[in-house]
């Protein structure tokens, strides 16, 4: 076995477990580490944000972008808080996030003598975020926990896990043995679950199928195209979900938000219709399903790996604990070449919602429908958008097509700003080749605008798309509802960005309407660097011609 230092055992079992790219920020707590991976360029590449807020999200998308867990390194006290944020999202949201971050010296832990960044109980800090989290007390225990925690990214609902390790021992020497990537074994569905749903799907007349964040991460696209396609049943997708069933194909029939700030969406009305829907990998979270009224059949069959999350908002009549893909693998092979179809007249009918749903965008956000057709015929059909929770991303989950798995991502956990830009520049940085566009407010960029340092100094080139109206507009709009014009804290004074973005280097756009911006944000992709479009709405998104 080889003797390493602390640090060493780190980077050596991240690259065993498959990591080639890591996010987070140098510290005096993890110079060690640091040192190791200075000898480790070639094979790992560290990207270095200027917030460890910033550094998180950017893990966060690389791992939406591209399914493979991303790794955010941090140090002792105030730079591991500062994540806390992202992990929160990751957690909520259901992606899977590496935090290897430190803690003070082994002879100071739980003390309580006020070292330097000394936490009062770090670990317990960040279990309200985290699926599992650790303290690492030996140089030799460094390879198992890491592969436990790849183990768990494997075979659990994809959460973010955090791992620290006394400062001192990144330093420390030991002979280690570095453990290679074990196979987690993909949860299957109980066999007897599995026929009982599938024979309440058979006989169903009117079935569909919901599909969320689960299936969006961990894969099942083309098993449940293929099943969808077998049954001739539609498809509709939750929060979180968008694009995981191609948005283009005659049986989808898009998101199921709606109400609140998605507007009214004719599918919910119809979905209670049905006789049976399946659910595959939504936790169905309150605010998005039984929070805003949706109404679903009376038999219910929810596979998630999350087996707590099944009842909290609706009853199950068939509950599995398992991975989506793997019982829709079950299904498929169970019913083989036999003609399951439900009839043309069902497929006649879901043509028809998709004519309603259709109609119901053009009557009621003709404008945004508009905005959101022309970028989508000028961004390649493999562009991934990353997303901030403002007014034109409510509109985009009904108004923007999507037609491939882990090409939206939007904060859609904990919902809080400053998600879009560094999620995008982590996806760039994972998936290199697909263009990226940043959907974000002029609030909501100010977040993490420090992260266009690292855009800077690493060579990512996403396209930053800010709709401006000089407020925080959501709340705005709240405010205008509830208390007509005493208006107070939303209105924003703001830089110049396009001035602000030349400063580093990059270029930028200043539009006014939707012409423009298309012309625009084409320019934007096509020239491969960073570039701003900056679309100016005083009077409201909605009011964007």
């Amino acid at each position: 076995m080889p003797n390493l230092t602390g640090g060493q055992a780190v980077a050596e079992s991240l690259k065993a477990q498959g990591v080639d790219t890591v996010f987070g920020i140098i510290s005096v707590h993890n110079l060690d580490l640091f040192d190791a991976l200075f000898e480790r360029q070639d094979s790992l590449r560290f990207v270095g944000g200027r917030l460890e807020l910033g550094c998180g999200f950017m893990a966060d998308g690389y791992a939406r972008a591209t399914g493979k867990p991303g790794v955010l390194i941090t140090s002792t006290g105030p730079g591991a808080a500062d994540s806390v944020g992202a992990m929160g999202e990751a957690y909520f949201s259901g992606s899977p996030l590496l935090q290897v971050t430190t803690n003070v010296e082994s002879d100071f832990i739980g003390q309580g003598r006020n070292t330097t960044h000394e936490t009062k109980d770090q670990l317990r800090m960040f279990e309200a975020v985290t699926d599992w989290n650790a303290m690492i007390g030996e140089v030799e225990a460094i390879p198992d926990h890491l592969l436990e925690a790849f183990r768990r990214f494997g075979n659990r609902r994809p959460r973010p896990i955090e791992l620290e390790l006394p400062t001192d021992l990144l330093g420390a020497s030991a002979d280690v043995e570095i453990l290679g990537p074990r196979d987690p074994g993909t949860p299957q569905g109980d066999p007897a679950l599995v026929e009982q749903a599938l024979q309440l799907l058979l006989k169903a007349k009117r079935p569909a199928i919901l599909v969320g964040e689960e299936v969006q991460m961990l894969g099942g696209t083309a098993e449940i195209v293929q099943l969808a396609e077998t049954l001739g049943v539609p498809v509709v997708t939750s929060d979180g979900a968008k694009g995981a069933f191609p948005e283009d194909h005659p049986l989808s029939l898009g998101q199921v938000l709606g109400r609140r700030i998605w507007g009214e969406n004719p599918v919910q009305e119809w979905l209670s219709t049905c006789d049976a829907v399946v659910i595959l990998g939504s936790i169905m979270p309150h605010r998005s399903t039984s929070g805003v009224q949706l109404k679903l059949p009376e038999r219910v069959v929810h596979v998630l790996l999350d087996g707590d999350a099944i009842g909290k908002n609706y009853d199950a009549t068939v509950a599995i604990v398992a991975n989506s893909q793997a019982v829709a693998r079950q299904w498929l092979e169970a019913i083989g070449d036999s003609d399951v179809g439900k009839g043309q007249s069902y497929l006649d009918e879901v043509v028809s919602v998709r004519g309603d749903i259709r109609r119901n965008l053009q009557e009621t956000w003709g404008n945004e429908l508009r905005v959101f057709e022309a970028i989508r015929e000028v961004a390649p059909r493999d562009t991934i958008f990353s997303l901030d929770p403002t007014v034109p991303t409510s509109r985009a989950s009904r108004c923007l097509p999507i037609y491939q798995p882990r090409t939206f991502m939007h904060p859609h956990g904990w919902a809080g700003l400053g998600f879009a830009f560094p999620a995008g520049l982590g996806a760039k940085v994972g998936k290199p080749d697909s263009p990226v566009v940043c959907v974000t407010g002029d609030g909501g960029f100010q977040y993490n605008f420090q992260e266009l340092a690292t855009a800077a100094q690493y060579d990512i080139h996403p396209v930053i798309l800010m709709f401006n109206d000089n407020a925080w507009g959501v709340l705005k709009k709240y405010q205008q509802d509830r208390f007509g014009d005493r208006l107070f804290a939303t209105d924003l004074v703001n830089p110049d960005f396009v001035k602000l973005f030349e400063s580093y280097g990059f270029g930028g756009s200043r539009v006014s309407t939707v012409g423009e911006l298309a012309l625009a944000l084409e320019a934007a992709l096509s020239c491969g660097e960073t570039h701003l479009v900056e679309v100016a709405i005083p009077d409201g998104f909605g009011a964007l011609v």
